[in-house]
Order: C-alpha cells, then sequence, then structure tokens
C-alpha cells in the first residue's frame, strides 16, 4: 500500500514544480502583451548644402511621440560660418531668429519657444540632437547664426 503512494507524491512533487516555474513565464509573457508599447525611435539626418546657405534636404517627416534622434553634418569646404539646427514651435521662428542676433546664435536652454537644438557646429562637422516629437503639424527648422535663418530654414512634418 505505501509504494503506490510513493509514486504519486513523487509525480506532484513534478506537476508542482513545474507548475510553480510556469506561472512566472507566464505572466511575463502576459505582461509583455498588456504594457505599453516601447517608444518608437526614428533617426533623421540633414545638412548643410556644402558652403551655401541652405539645408539638405529642407523638410523631414516623423510620427508624433517618436523619439528622434536627429544628426546634423556641416558640409561645408570652405567657409568658416557655424551653423546648427533649431526646431521651434509653429509662429515663432521670426522671434526666435531675431532674439539670437544679439548672442550670436546661442539660444537659452529655458527658452519655451524651442522643441529642440542641436550645439554650433564648425565645418565638415557633426552634432546630434534627440527629442520627442511633438504633436501633429508642421514646425519650423533653422540655422541661428546670425543672418542664416532667412535663407536657411525648412520644414519638419510630424504626422499622427
Amino acid at each position: 500500500m505505501r509504494s503506490h503512494l510513493l509514486p504519486r507524491a513523487r509525480l506532484s512533487r513534478r506537476r508542482l514544480l513545474l507548475g510553480s516555474m510556469a506561472v512566472p513565464l507566464t505572466l511575463l509573457g502576459c505582461r509583455r502583451k498588456g504594457g505599453t508599447p516601447e517608444q518608437q525611435v526614428v533617426d533623421l539626418f540633414i545638412e548643410s548644402d556644402g558652403d551655401f546657405l541652405a539645408f539638405r534636404p529642407d523638410t523631414l517627416t516623423c510620427p508624433s511621440g517618436a523619439l528622434v534622434r536627429l544628426t546634423f553634418h556641416h558640409g561645408g569646404k570652405f567657409l568658416s560660418a557655424r551653423h546648427n539646427w533649431l526646431l521651434v514651435y509653429p509662429g515663432q521662428m521670426e522671434a526666435v531668429d531675431k532674439d539670437v542676433e544679439h548672442t550670436e546664435g546661442i539660444i537659452s536652454k529655458d527658452d519655451s519657444r524651442v522643441i529642440a537644438a542641436t550645439p554650433m557646429c564648425d565645418k565638415g562637422g557633426t552634432v546630434i540632437a534627440q527629442f520627442t516629437a511633438p504633436a501633429p503639424g508642421n514646425y519650423p527648422f533653422f540655422c541661428s547664426t546670425p543672418g542664416h535663418g532667412e535663407c536657411m530654414n525648412g520644414i519638419l512634418h510630424v504626422t499622427a
């Protein structure tokens, strides 16, 4: 009679062991499905058009809410003018551009009109800005070096 109970007890322990391992794995799988999706990452590249005061390309696109990693390359070879890339809210480009005339294009980190900016960059250099894409819409970007914003600008199209 006792030998009849032993195999059953071993089987129960085995089932208990397998069951205890299955529960955390099942919960882990459920967490992946039911959790919040990871933020989409978008890599964008833009450069100055050689020594001309223009961006190439002058339009960029990304989805709203994406983590944007923007790489800006100063493609100049001869002129020593510094450039940067500055993204602002609609209707703010002219005001920000006017304000930077007195600061040699340097933007305050506390400027609420600015969404993102790269540091100033010398010819041949490359800099990066990282930001979360704003709500859907068209957002102007420009170079904040005094006198450049009038020609060196473009639009970031943020989609839904």
